[in-house]
């Protein structure tokens, strides 16, 4: 006779989750937990609502940012909460930009992450990495849950988060339309300037990296786009090229205040009393592509955009090596 399955997982259902009406998607977070021991826990919610708490059975506790004592479920799923919370902000104002819904959020630091995502309007699911180097397979695997459930129960199509698996990294494919501007942060110097364009020039592209800005001490040193090449022009037939500049720019200077929520609420990942590092990365995927945040220092970040749903890991993956080579850049 087989020996039984050793569950890893355990979870808390709230009184008004019914298993002859909801058990399939219950089914599908119990099992990709359960595949994923990157996974800390996954959180349903409905209307704002939280439904059921997927969590690991041996796992540490929470950071003793979680102060409130409102049961296993409630101080499980608080992390998610607060980021589902956040996430309903930073959706309305993205909306200006005509891009499509928010449908997925991760929030990563040092020493854990979180994931946030619209199944469909009014369903939402979180989740929770303990460590660093668990966010990557966090995102995997809530990206398919989240294309699972609306498949399987909704019946609704993909929305590619996270864009397409690329087994070849592109090339990629450089404008004649480059546009670059200097902020009152950048050493002003002809040779600054020229490393600048050309490091501009090489990672951004049509295909997927459109956009990307440098900041220094909340101080903007170089924005450039190829929002003007004619690859794109269909791009801008809601919004044009001047107010989707002005637009990311207004969003990058108005995220400070959500930032601090984002940082809060990434703090309660992680040991009781640890000192939590600040988030490095963050990312806002909308429907037509998505917004990138890294910081490659606490002093410096930058910000990336792709339009191209398809190759919104591709984009995100550029901006990263951009990132890397503006780490410490001086003239």
């Amino acid at each position: 006779m087989a020996a039984p399955a050793h569950h890893t997982i355990h979870t808390f259902k709230e009184y008004h989750w019914l298993p002859e009406r909801h058990g399939t998607i219950t089914e599908l977070c119990e099992a990709a937990a359960e595949a994923t021991p990157q996974l800390r826990s996954v959180s349903h919610y409905s209307n704002g609502i939280l439904d059921f708490v997927v969590c690991r059975t041996e796992r540490s506790p929470l950071s003793s940012a979680v102060a409130e004592s409102g049961g296993d479920a409630q101080d499980e799923a608080l992390p998610g909460s607060r980021l589902l919370l956040c996430t309903e902000d930073l959706d309305a104002r993205l909306h200006r930009l005509r891009t499509g819904d928010l449908m997925r959020t991760v929030v990563a630091g040092p020493a854990g992450g979180l994931w946030g995502g619209r199944v469909k309007p009014g369903e939402y699911l979180a989740a929770v990495a303990d460590a660093s180097a668990d966010v990557a397979a966090m995102d995997r695997t809530m990206n398919a849950l989240a294309s699972r459930i609306r498949s399987e129960v909704h019946d609704l199509p993909p929305e590619l988060l996270g864009g397409e698996e690329l087994r070849n990294f592109e090339a990629p494919r450089p404008s004649a339309q480059l546009r670059i501007d200097l902020g009152t942060g950048a050493d002003q110097n002809g040779a600054y300037e020229q490393r600048l364009r050309s490091l501009w020039g090489a990672h951004l592209s049509v295909t997927d990296l459109q956009y990307a800005a440098f900041y220094r001490d909340l101080t903007l040193v170089c924005v450039g786009d190829v929002f003007e090449d004619e690859f794109l022009g269909p791009r801008f037939m809601d919004v044009g090229i001047r107010a989707r500049r002005t637009a990311y720019q207004d969003l990058t200077r108005t995220l400070r205040g959500h930032l601090a929520r984002l940082a809060d609420a990434l703090e309660m990942v992680g040991a009781p009393g640890g000192t939590r590092p600040p988030m490095n990365r963050l990312v806002l995927d909308v429907q037509e592509g998505a917004v990138y945040f890294l910081w490659p220092s606490p002093r410096e970040f930058v910000i990336g955009v792709t339009l191209n749903q398809t190759r919104v890991g591709q984009a995100e993956a550029r901006l990263r090596a951009l990132a890397g080579a503006l780490h410490g850049l001086r003239a």
